[in-house]
């Protein structure tokens, strides 16, 4: 239950209380709690984008399903999906992100890392 909620909220997979992302789209290089170093190694996030595909089309499925009972032309469902994916983009830009950290996190978890020097 720990993980939904630290997933739910963009939390670090790793001590669930680090933020992700500093910004709409910039990720922390590490947890700014525990400093784990989110990118594990070079090309780490190409599975994120995997995950995007799936929340991209969830995204867009029920407005599609809509459309379709109410018989819209065809441009609507361009409209209504072009639309939806760029408003819908940062949130599933982040949730693909953190879904494959997390998921990652629980098939192959690190060990705690040493704190950083000042």
């Amino acid at each position: 239950m720990r993980r939904l909620i630290a997933f739910l909220a963009l939390r670090c997979p790793h001590c669930f209380h680090g933020k992700l992302f500093s910004g709409l789209w910039q990720m922390h290089e590490h947890c700014p709690v525990c400093h784990i170093k989110y990118e594990r190694e070079q090309g780490y996030f190409m599975n994120a984008i995997f995950f995007g595909y799936i929340l991209g089309f969830l995204a867009i499925l029920p407005l599609n399903v809509l459309l379709y009972i109410r018989e819209a032309p065809p441009i609507w469902f361009l409209i209504g999906t072009l639309l939806s994916l760029i408003l819908l983009s940062p949130l599933i830009f982040r949730y693909s992100r953190a879904l494959w950290m997390h998921i990652d996190e629980m098939l192959d978890p690190r060990p705690d890392p040493l704190p950083p020097e000042t």
